[in-house]
């Protein structure tokens, strides 16, 4: 079964040349890295968290992630983790087969990793519904063939279940399917939701605060005493929980910095794991 988009032409460009221009743009914009991507050979595995709204406000952020990664060279397969919005599908939710569509083509997921990874890890479940109408995954795919091209193969996870105990269970799996591939995890996450912009910049400091130092207790801590409304904490706790390497903050920016309303901000976040 192949996927479909459903935000293309929403969260960003439906036609492929305007799509391809248009991430381009991010990347060598002002609020974007400055540069191109072009990964060479490889060098190391490494993680990726990344912001999923629409391009315009979060597209340049989501770039200095994925051009801090493309250093690393070219990985085979790219975990992609995100959270579930839309509540259908399994608790842990595994695309098994066939390819995701976006305007710039087909990318194939990587049957034996989904596969091996329910044999190890039984809470997820291989599944259609939990993908069907989520866009945190999605709009990771075009950054991910602007920056790679061709020649990778994806292994999608959606996450109604962002328990910390079912980050940590789900990060000791991908260890072991994982083990002598050259792969990204990426964790899709935007930050504090729709609160004014000091508010906003305060809770956002707090969750980049606990990732800097790699703490994933910190994280939960921060995000329930401070009423953080962080979408995809469990993506980012997985990530974090695999020990690839150190995160490393590159961006942060709000959807007031383009919208100009800094009373309903969104924050989101680039950092690459190394």
């Amino acid at each position: 079964m192949d996927r479909k988009p459903v935000a293309a032409g929403s969260f960003y460009p439906a036609d492929p040349e305007e799509l391809r221009d248009y991430i381009r743009e991010l990347f060598l914009c002002k609020r974007g890295p400055g540069a191109l991507p072009d990964p060479d050979g490889f060098e190391k595995s490494v993680g990726l968290i990344v912001p999923h709204a629409g391009y315009v406000y979060s597209g340049a952020t989501a770039c200095h992630a994925y051009m801090a990664a493309s250093k690393f060279g070219k990985p085979d397969l790219v975990v992609i983790l995100g959270p579930n919005h839309t509540g259908a599908g399994s608790p842990i939710s595994v695309w098994p087969m066939g390819s995701w569509k976006t305007p710039l083509g087909s990318v194939r997921v990587d049957e034996n990793a989904a596969s091996d990874l329910v044999k190890v890890f039984p809470a997820a479940s291989l599944d259609y519904d939990g993908h069907i109408m989520e866009h945190s995954i999605e709009v990771q795919l075009p950054f991910i063939q602007f920056t790679l091209g061709t020649g990778i193969e994806i292994l999608p996870i959606c996450l109604g279940d962002q328990r910390k105990e079912s980050a940590f269970k789900l990060s000791r799996a991908l260890n072991e399917i994982l083990k002598n591939r050259r792969f990204w995890i990426v964790a899709s996450t935007d930050l504090n939701h729709y609160e004014e912009h000091e508010t906003t910049l305060l809770k956002d400091k707090l969750v980049i605060e606990a990732i800097s130092q790699n703490d994933v207790d910190g994280l939960y801590s921060v995000i329930y005493e401070e009423k953080i409304t962080m979408c995809g904490f469990g993506a980012v706790a997985t990530l974090l929980y695999t020990s690839i390497g150190a995160p490393q903050i590159l961006s942060h920016s709000t959807s007031g910095e383009v919208s100009r309303d800094y009373e309903q901000e969104v924050g989101y976040m680039a950092a690459c794991v190394c």
